[in-house]
This record gives structure tokens, C-alpha cells and sequence, in this order.
């Protein structure tokens, strides 16, 4: 009787469970995804969820190398002009409905990103330099660029290994593609996404969309969010370090936030002049007092988080004085109302600054140091859509942006080489040296890793002297939570990796 009472007690607790269902972690992201179709996911909330709910052969760790993720070995040679790599499959790989992941899985799933009409998606030209993808056996597959390319394994990464039982349907919604990651999305409602994950042991974590930073700072002290990866500005996140029962991780992101100055004006095509805006940006002061030293100062365009491509140096100097001599040498001389003037023209900017509340602010303090020698700065804020088509099409004169996500020095080319201005690549200043084109084109072709490097640094170097963007600074990965939460190791890529270790201690 008592075996049976006891098995009992052990049944209505299972059921209890179940009705309760699992742990939850409530995490909120600043925006919705756009689209966690992984054919369609250019925004970062929907490649970071993708990566916990698909996964593709490789990926980036926290120090930016490449590791095998559904992969559990990779080979890479020349052969001739074609770079080839062969993967083996990491083993025991099952897709979420429990069929195993098969060489013919990856190449069927190459054929979706980058043959298949119906779906046409995002990342199609990605892989327009892929020859072949060619089956070994069940678990090896060979794929083999035309050319070498820095950018051949990353753009892999885009790479899910999918599975879709039903090519015949009108349109294929995220919930019809079959994943292999540790997760399975479950439920995608406008300001929440459920993803619960494979290993029932895990908790389910539920993405809701805060837009206000206040909102979601309170949220987070009342509890009802467990977990931030949303952008805050340093002020918040200065206020939420001092409350009581709150986590904070943060380490230097390989983010790149610069100002961006419109080179197709007449103004900036002047050297004299970019140098002198430069020189005007007391950073350390900002730094301190205005990002509350959640941030690492520029030097260039790849922080510490990079290694190889990372050198240290001196960050530019706030001098008013030789930028006041730049200036004049330009031409600029201050008129009776204290106004630079240049052959009857007033030095008058105008700047686009997205309706994100630190953005806003940092234009703000900077506009605060222009004004104070003469120029007139008229500061024009946008909903993001309307910001992100001014800059792509070059109707601006200052902008502060940011580069986020990228991973390797082939960016310097996408960034800067004046055959990649809008709408093929993204160089929105309309920077254009045909020296620096030079070297990042020898750069892409050279399949030496130590002589590549060095080319890039060179290209690196002579685009910082030559002030194609006036380097800021790289914003810290920062993540707030609730003190019960587990400890998790930050990656600099601000990828949601991490997610998959956390832990709900919360109560117990």
C-alpha cells in the first residue's frame, strides 16, 4: 500500500510539473526580430535567436576564431585557385524532430540559401563563389569556393542546416523550418518569442520586447524581467549597478562606433578639416563622465577583442589649439558674430541621429564642443528607418554610427574601398583613396595569413591617418539581470551563445 501511495505522490508531482511547465527566464531585447526565418534574419535579435534555434557548420567564438558548431572537425586547402574546405559532422546531430543530421542535410540546406527561387533568400549572393557542395559520405561534406576569400567561412556561419517537410506551401513561416540547434522556437507573437529548449533539463527563455529603457529598468526591479540584453545608455546602467539584487556582466564588444563624415562635401574633403573635428572630441572626458566608462576608446576599427588585427596606441588627443590652426589653414576664420566663415559661407553641418535616447545624448555632448569654436550643428533625429535610408544614401553631413557583428579585417574593404558604396557594400561616407583600394585588394587575394594581416594593418593605418571616419570608441557587451541568475561567460560579439549555460536560481 504505501509503494502504491508513494507512487502516487511521484505521479501527481510529475503532472504538477508539467501543468507548471518548465523553468522560465524572461529576457528583454530592445526590438522585435524582423524575421526569424533563418533565409531572411539580417537583424542581430533574429541571427542571435536563430543561432540558438539553427545551427550552421561553423561559427565565432568570444575571441573572434572560427569553432565548429554542427561540425565536429574541418579541413581547409588550396587547390589551385579554389579554396576547399571539408567538414566532418559533429556525431549523434538530430534535428528537432529527432532525425539525424546527414551530409545530404547540408547540401540540401545550401540549396535552399542559395539556389532555390521560391524562398529567394537574403544571403543568396553570399554564396554565389561556391562551386560545389559535394557529399563524401554521410557524415563528410566538401564544399569549394571558386576563389580564396577571408569572408568563404564566414559567410557559412549564415549557413543553418535546416530541414522543411513541405517545399510545396505558399510561404514558409519560421515555425515550419525544422532546426538542429539546442532550441526549438515555439511561439512568435509581436513583443515575445518563445524558444524552449531540447534538453528539458534547460529552462525556457521567452524574449519580450521593451522599447523604453525606463520601462524596462523597472521591469527588471520589479522582477517581471529576469534578464537584459537590450541597449541602455550609460546612465541607466550606472543607476542599475547601485540597486539592490541586480547582476551586471560586461566586457569590450568588437562593436565600432565612429563619426561619420560625409567625404562627398566639399567641407570634408579638405584633410585639414576632418583632422580638426577630431581634435576638437575630448574622448577621455566623454568617456568618463558621459558613458560612465562602459566603453573602451578607439584607436581604429577593431578593438582588443580582435588580436591579430589589434595594436595598441595613442588615442587622438582633445587639442583646440591645432585644431583651430587646421581650421584656419582651410580657409575658416571666425565672422563678427563668432561664426566660421569661408568666402561667405558659413561652416553650417547637418546631422542625423537616430531616436535612440544615448544616441541622441552623445550627439548632443559632441554638438556641445563643435558649437563652442564656431560651427553651427543642427541636429536632425529620425525613427530608425528613415535614419538607416538617409545614411545609405549619403544625405548627411555628420553621422555618429556603428559597426556591429563583423568579425575579421575583410570589413575593412566592405567599409572603405570606393567600389563599395551604396547599395552594393557599406561605405556611406563616400570614402574613396585609391591607394587604400590597392592594398585591401591585394589583401582579399592573399592567402598567407601572416602577409594578409600585414596588408590589412597597412590599410588600416593609412585610413586612420587619412580620417576617413573619426574613430570613437567600442561600447561594452552589457547584460543585467537578477542576482539569482548563474554566472555566464560574455562573448564580444554580443551573440546569445551564453543563454544556452544560464541558470534560474531564483527561490531555491
Amino acid at each position: 500500500m504505501k509503494l502504491i501511495q508513494a507512487l502516487l505522490v511521484v505521479f501527481v508531482t510529475v503532472l504538477f510539473q508539467n501543468a507548471m511547465g518548465a523553468e522560465r527566464i524572461n529576457i528583454a531585447i530592445s526590438a522585435s526580430p524582423n524575421n526569424l526565418a533563418p533565409f531572411y534574419s539580417t537583424d542581430a535579435n533574429s541571427q542571435n535567436i536563430n543561432r540558438l534555434v539553427h545551427a550552421s557548420l561553423v561559427d565565432f567564438n568570444e575571441k573572434m576564431q572560427f569553432i565548429c558548431i554542427a561540425c565536429e572537425k574541418y579541413e581547409e586547402k588550396m587547390n589551385g585557385p579554389k579554396h576547399v574546405f571539408t567538414f566532418t559532422l559533429r556525431p549523434g546531430l538530430t534535428f528537432s524532430d529527432n532525425t539525424p543530421v546527414t551530409a545530404d542535410d547540408v547540401k540540401r540546406s545550401y540549396e535552399y540559401f542559395a539556389k532555390n527561387e521560391k524562398i529567394k533568400s537574403t544571403f543568396m549572393g553570399a554564396y554565389e563563389s561556391i562551386e560545389a557542395v559535394n557529399v563524401k559520405d554521410a557524415k563528410t561534406v566538401e564544399i569549394v569556393f571558386k576563389n580564396f576569400s577571408l569572408e568563404n567561412l564566414s559567410n557559412l556561419s549564415l549557413l543553418k542546416i535546416v530541414k522543411i517537410n513541405d517545399l510545396n506551401k505558399e510561404t514558409f513561416e519560421p515555425l515550419d523550418i525544422i532546426g538542429c540547434g539546442d532550441y526549438v522556437l515555439k511561439e512568435i507573437q509581436p513583443l515575445e518569442i518563445v524558444v524552449e529548449p531540447r534538453n528539458k533539463e534547460r529552462p525556457v527563455l521567452v524574449f519580450k520586447v521593451v522599447k523604453d529603457e525606463t520601462t524596462l529598468a523597472l521591469k527588471l526591479i520589479n522582477k517581471e524581467i529576469d534578464l537584459t540584453v537590450a541597449n541602455m545608455s550609460p546612465r541607466k546602467v550606472f543607476w542599475l549597478k547601485s540597486q539592490p539584487g541586480i547582476k551586471v556582466w560586461e566586457m569590450p564588444s568588437g562593436n565600432f562606433q565612429f563619426m561619420g563624415l560625409n567625404h562627398k562635401r566639399d567641407l570634408f574633403k579638405d584633410i585639414r578639416v576632418r583632422k580638426a573635428f577630431s581634435l576638437l572630441i575630448p574622448r577621455k572626458e566623454i568617456l568618463e563622465y558621459k558613458l560612465k566608462n562602459t566603453a573602451v576608446l578607439s584607436i581604429g576599427m577593431f578593438s582588443p577583442a580582435f588580436g591579430d588585427m589589434f595594436e595598441p596606441g595613442e588615442v587622438e588627443r582633445n587639442d583646440i589649439n591645432l585644431a583651430r590652426e587646421l581650421l584656419k589653414e582651410a580657409g575658416w576664420k571666425k565672422n563678427k558674430n563668432g561664426i566660421l566663415e569661408k568666402d561667405g559661407k558659413l561652416l553650417e553641418v547637418d546631422w542625423k541621429v537616430n531616436n535612440n535616447k544615448a544616441s541622441i545624448e552623445i550627439a548632443e555632448v559632441l554638438q556641445h564642443y563643435l558649437e563652442k569654436e564656431g560651427m553651427i550643428v543642427n541636429i536632425s533625429i529620425q525613427e530608425w528607418g528613415t535614419y538607416m535610408s538617409a545614411f545609405k544614401a549619403g544625405k548627411f553631413d555628420i553621422v555618429v554610427g556603428q559597426w556591429v557583428g563583423f568579425t575579421g579585417p575583410d570589413m575593412l574593404k566592405f567599409v572603405f574601398h570606393s567600389g563599395n558604396t551604396p547599395p552594393k557594400g557599406g561605405n556611406r561616407v563616400g570614402y574613396n583613396n585609391p591607394k587604400v583600394d590597392a592594398v585591401l585588394d591585394q589583401a582579399t587575394v592573399e592567402t598567407n595569413a601572416e602577409k594578409r594581416t600585414a596588408l590589412y594593418k597597412q590599410a588600416l593605418k593609412m585610413i586612420n591617418e587619412d580620417y576617413a571616419n573619426i574613430n570613437l570608441w567600442h561600447l561594452n557587451i552589457i547584460w543585467i539581470g537578477r542576482s539569482c541568475l548563474s554566472d555566464i561567460k560574455l562573448e564580444s560579439t554580443g551573440s546569445f551563445y551564453p543563454l544556452k549555460t544560464l541558470e534560474k536560481n531564483c527561490g531555491k
